[in-house]
């Protein structure tokens, strides 16, 4: 009997090892590159609809490309597929330094960007199994999953002192020569190659006789099929719907952030990464080690439903702060600040940012392992796939529209309704005979609702 895999022995996997390295460095790039285009169009248009349809763009290669492209990669040696994005991320990065005047050029790179990382995702996630022997795998995904959140908060956090102290250029410059790194990591990959399944040979058939009609049929056979798997199942599909929430709620906050903290607030957006992405990872990361340690002794509907009531209540009151703050009211500086010029504001919305996280993990880490609990191993992957799409398919509408009320209405009561509506919806899951009398829905819906506990019962 070997030992059990440590983290230095899976890394000691040539292949695993030029795998990671690459995501490490495709993830900081792409994640830097999302809040610098968030902060980028605020100050390019000044409007709220503009930042609106720059996530538009983001999320639109996913609902246009998530239930084709897992099938795709595996069709192809994944080496090749992961250079070649690696290249082309690279010149997309430096492209948008000639190109960041124009908003129309912007949001068409953001498209490619986003659709590219697509099939990244899926290639990149597809190769763990193949490079990494089948006892170190459970230790791969934990290095590759802790990686991706980090990645995003590192990313997400350097992006604003970044541009504050080097510019903008420096940023696309930077993600450019990092991509062009991972680009010749992957030269030394070793073939990642399966044997496609019988959709996959359908599909090499139809994209060889470039069949659109086949391509179609195939695409409708995976989306009814998974719906297959979904349907009857309330715990899987109330998973979806809040996960989905969350990635709606997640956009949203990207589009109303930056002219909530320059036009209420009068804090630079830039500074975006100190007072709220930086608190918000340690918020999950804290969140996370304590749900590791008390999170199996307490009902996870519950933990769900008063997390989510929590993060409403979060919403709603900085929603309030312009309203109720005096020193927001008449604070007459004609141009935004650097946080530190405002103490009292900043340390409200970095205490709020750290509880906002510790409530996204608490909604998160239980509804997930819920969805994985109901759903058969052989399937999880095009359940998953799925999950992403209904994400952010959910999240396109919802963006947008929220982007034109902040520019009519302001940044104010869009955070005052969404916190209200937050906390309904928190409230329903906690205690639904608020809203419905038991008789008038099914045994199976109240046992589901209610985990069999009604009031009185």
């Amino acid at each position: 009997m070997g030992d059990k895999p440590s983290f230095a022995s899976v890394i000691k996997n040539r292949g695993f090892l030029n795998l990671w390295l690459n995501q490490i460095l495709v993830q900081l790039s792409y994640n830097a590159l999302n809040f610098t285009l968030i902060i980028w169009v605020f100050k390019l248009t000044d409007s709220n609809t503009a930042v609106s349809a720059l996530l538009f763009s983001i999320y639109l290669p996913v609902v246009i490309f998530g239930l084709f492209s897992g099938v795709l990669v595996d069709l192809i040696d994944r080496r090749k597929i992961i250079r070649l994005i690696n290249f082309l991320l690279s010149l997309l990065f430096f492209s948008l330094i000639f190109l960041k005047g124009s908003y129309a050029a912007i949001l068409a790179v953001a498209f490619f960007i986003n659709a590219l990382g697509q099939f990244y995702a899926n290639a990149e996630a597809s190769a763990v199994p193949i490079v990494a022997k089948k006892s170190e795998l459970l230790t791969a995904n934990s290095i590759f999953s802790a990686t991706l959140y980090s990645c995003f908060l590192l990313g997400f956090g350097l992006a604003g002192p970044l541009i504050t102290h080097l510019g903008i250029n420096f940023v696309f410059g930077l993600g450019g020569i990092l991509l062009g790194v991972a680009f010749l990591f992957s030269l030394a990959f070793p073939s990642i190659i399966t044997k496609p399944d019988e959709q996959g040979k359908k599909l090499i058939l139809a994209l060889r006789k470039r069949n659109i009609l086949d391509i179609k049929e195939i695409g409708i056979f995976e989306i009814l099929r998974t719906i297959k798997l979904i349907r009857g199942k309330l715990p899987v599909l109330t998973s979806i719907i809040i996960l989905a929430g969350v990635q709606m709620v997640i956009g949203i906050l990207a589009v109303l952030v930056p002219g909530f903290l320059e036009k209420s607030l009068q804090i630079k957006a830039t500074d975006a990464s100190y007072i709220l992405v930086i608190p918000l990872g340690i918020g999950i990361i804290s969140g996370g080690l304590i749900l590791g340690k008390i999170g199996q002794k307490l009902v996870r509907r519950k933990i769900v439903a008063k997390a989510i009531i929590f993060g409403g209540l979060l919403f709603f009151l900085v929603g309030t702060a312009p309203i109720i703050s005096p020193a927001i009211r008449y604070f007459g500086h004609p141009r935004p600040l650097p946080f530190f010029y405002q103490p009292p504001l900043s340390i409200v919305l970095v205490v709020g940012s750290f509880l906002l996280g510790m409530a996204m993990v608490s909604i998160l880490v239980p509804t997930q392992t819920v969805l994985q609990e109901n759903t058969p191993e052989e399937d999880r992957g095009k359940i998953f796939s799925v999950l992403g799409v209904v994400m952010a398919g959910l999240s396109l509408i919802p963006v947008l529209i929220v982007g034109i009320l902040a520019d009519l209405f302001g940044t104010t009561p869009i955070f005052i309704g969404i916190g209200a509506i937050i906390i309904l919806t928190g409230l329903f899951g906690l205690k639904p005979s608020l809203f419905f009398r038991e008789e008038s829905l099914s045994l199976r819906l109240r046992e589901f609702l209610g985990m069999g506990h009604w009031e009185g019962k």
